[in-house]
């Protein structure tokens, strides 16, 4: 054990520490011996993982699989107690027990160090948006005297008018739920014609979350104003979204209060570069104010309803359900809505020009070739069940049959075969003529349908087949390495198209921590079948999706402590890989790193991102801290591990 620091001690190690951390690493690279001779960890000779066992077809129903369920990971400090599900990629990374050591040694120094900030997102993101600490509903914030002190900062109706239209054309995700656009836009030029009339508040609170979404997707090529008087004019947005609810009493249920706290919600999420605990708790907020009024239950069973008002009340639910999936996912909890608790309907595939307020019934659905302002939330809402059966699954405290698991498999398949053909994934060569918000959400189907595989089929990775003969589990063991290593492959076309000049630019906004969860569980799955060594046969496919993954999450490394702790996993995963043999090509770049040499920008080893290994790893070392078994004891072995390791962390 690591002798106690007193409180004055720094947070920042001793060069004699670090020395000792990278011998205590080049110990922990010592290969499994199971790995090495063959075997199991369970003692037992593998079964032939060439032989797939086809579970739809041949499999029984009552295939047994362990009944307990996974617990999920649980952190306890002085500050604060945090659980994750078994799928969240901190509780995969935690299943790599000198990792998951590693990592707590650095998130004590770090609190150590800045115990009053609890706080993951302190600072600016890269796009030099504001973070936020805390969620301003959650929290509180200056009240406002009168609806006309709210009023008073809004800007001029020309500037308004470009935001709107910002909001209409980018924030496909809300924007076409939130409102019905032509009622939307009488009702703005009835108040602009009359801005003394005081509308109704929570109306205000709308358009002010309209304008602060506007600001968030923009970017330095078309923002009117220079980062810093942005960043305040956000700030002011928020809050005075803020003073809206709470004058309008927004939980009261009053027309408009939802779409507001929707908006709001996103506009909280968009401001943090990493998980933030606070959206959670907003989101139960949405879920109940929805169930509360209504949404829940499909508009056919109350004739009161107007048919223009149901079908935007069946939009506005699946823009619900979309938030608790991804959110609960992102948290590492359960969703708060269950298939059971609601039955409204899916929304027509129809314009917003095809409806109005004197309809008396729907017109029939368009096409789903023809795309229209609902297509996308039609695609959307079928994946979002399919998923929400697969929460269902892995969530339950009993595990469940085999042949469960393959029903759900065969559900989310189905859904997202079922994915309109303007939305289904293609190759960013063939799409270089569609609009970049088309691309984005077809990545994104692709992203919800990845997320659902992994989430199903991770928790068979590990597990011991059910029979001698075949790997009763080999379908699930390969359908979770595809998704993974598929998901770091829209990690990299996104990485690649959103940069200045890329074909998804003015959509990068839409890169945040929800898509960065999945690309971190992505990345910690492939991380942890190349440290237990039990790659399917795929080994250079993972070895060369992590590289990449790892050049992604170096550069994001300086926002996010997520991306800066992804980039540290796979160097020390791929050091471990790379000394015991696996790859020999990267050992030359380790080497090369570790002399200064130039690598062109892309070598193995991030020098912002420094792994330091924990002193209570649970590995036994020998009294010289560095194992004869690697052959790694020579004098110029330790001079040039030392002075690399003393080079990255004086960076």
């Amino acid at each position: 054990m690591p002798p106690k620091t007193s409180e004055t001690t720094t947070a920042v190690p001793s060069l004699h520490n670090r020395i000792v951390y990278l011998e205590r690493l080049v110990k922990s690279l010592v290969p499994y011996s199971q790995a090495t001779s063959g075997q199991t960890p369970g003692g037992g000779v593998p079964p032939d993982l060439g032989r797939i066992h086809d579970p739809a077809s041949t499999s029984p129903p009552d295939t047994a699989i362990e009944e307990r369920s996974e617990c999920g990971s649980m952190r306890l400090s002085a500050s604060e107690v945090r659980y994750v599900g078994g799928d969240h990629w901190a509780a995969i990374l935690d299943s790599i027990a000198d990792l998951k050591d590693h990592f707590d040694q650095e998130e004590n120094l770090r609190l150590a160090s800045t115990p009053e900030r609890t706080q993951d997102n302190i600072g600016k993101d890269p796009v030099g948006r504001p973070l936020s600490p805390h969620a301003l509903l959650l929290y509180g914030c200056r009240r406002a005297t009168s609806p006309a002190e709210i009023l008073a900062t809004l800007p001029p109706k020309s500037a308004v008018d470009r935001y709107v239209s910002r909001f209409f054309n980018r924030l496909d995700l809300v924007a076409s739920s939130a409102v019905h656009g032509p009622t939307f836009v009488r009702e703005y030029e009835a108040f602009w014609a009359n801005p003394e009339s005081e509308p109704r508040i929570l109306w205000v609170g709308l358009l002010f979350s309209m304008i602060c979404l506007a600001l968030l997707s923009s970017d330095e090529t078309d923002s009117s104003h220079g980062g810093e008087a942005e960043q305040l004019q956000i700030d002011m947005y928020r809050e005075k979204i803020v003073q809206c609810l709470m004058i309008g009493e927004y939980t009261k249920s009053s027309p408009y209060g939802l779409e507001t706290l929707i908006n709001y919600v996103y506009i909280e999420f968009m401001m943090g570069i990493d998980a933030g605990k606070d959206i959670w708790f907003l989101l139960a907020l949405e879920v109940n104010l929805a169930m509360r009024m209504g949404y829940h239950r499909d508009p056919s069973h109350f004739p009161g309803i107007s048919p223009l008002q149901a079908e935007m009340r069946r939009r506005l639910w699946a823009t619900v359900l979309l938030g608790d999936t991804l959110i609960a996912g992102q948290m590492g909890m359960p969703c708060m809505i269950s298939a059971a608790q609601y039955d409204t309907a899916e929304p027509r595939n129809l314009n917003d020009d095809d409806l109005h307020e004197n309809l008396t019934e729907l017109p029939p659905s368009r096409p789903e070739t023809e795309h229209t302002t609902t297509l996308g939330i039609i695609a959307r809402r079928r994946i979002l069940v399919a998923l929400g059966h697969v929460s269902g699954i892995t969530s339950s405290i009993k595990s469940p049959s085999y042949a469960e698991v393959i029903q759900v498999d065969t559900t989310l398949r189905q859904a997202i075969a079922n994915v309109p053909p303007p939305l289904r994934i293609n190759s960013i060569s063939i799409s270089v003529t569609d609009p970049p918000h088309i691309i984005m959400a077809r990545l994104f189907l692709a992203h919800l349908h990845l997320k659902g595989e992994i989430m199903l089929h991770r928790r068979f990775l590990y597990m011991e087949s059910t029979s001698q003969d075949e790997d009763t589990f080999a379908y699930s063991r390969k359908a979770c390495l595809d998704a993974s290593l598929r998901s770091l492959e829209i990690q990299d076309v996104l990485d690649r198209e959103v940069c200045s000049g890329g074909l998804l630019h003015t959509m990068r906004f839409r890169v945040g921590s929800l898509m960065n969860h999945h690309f971190l569980t992505a990345t910690m799955i492939l991380c942890s079948l190349l440290h237990r060594r039990q790659t399917l046969g795929r080994q250079e496919e993972i070895l060369t999706a992590l590289r990449t993954a790892r050049m992604i999450w170096m550069r994001k490394s300086s926002t996010s402590r997520e991306a800066k702790k992804a980039a540290e996993t796979i160097s020390i995963v791929l050091a471990r890989a790379t000394d015991s043999g696996v790859h020999r090509g990267d050992l030359e770049k380790i080497d090369s790193s570790m002399i200064g040499e130039d690598t062109g920008g892309m070598s193995l080893v991030d020098h912002s991102a420094v792994p330091k290994p924990s002193s209570n790893s649970g590995i036994s070392f020998d009294s010289q801290g560095l194992s004869n078994d690697l052959g790694l004891h020579s004098r110029r072995f330790k001079q040039r591990a030392c002075w690399y390791y003393y080079n990255l962390t004086m960076k």
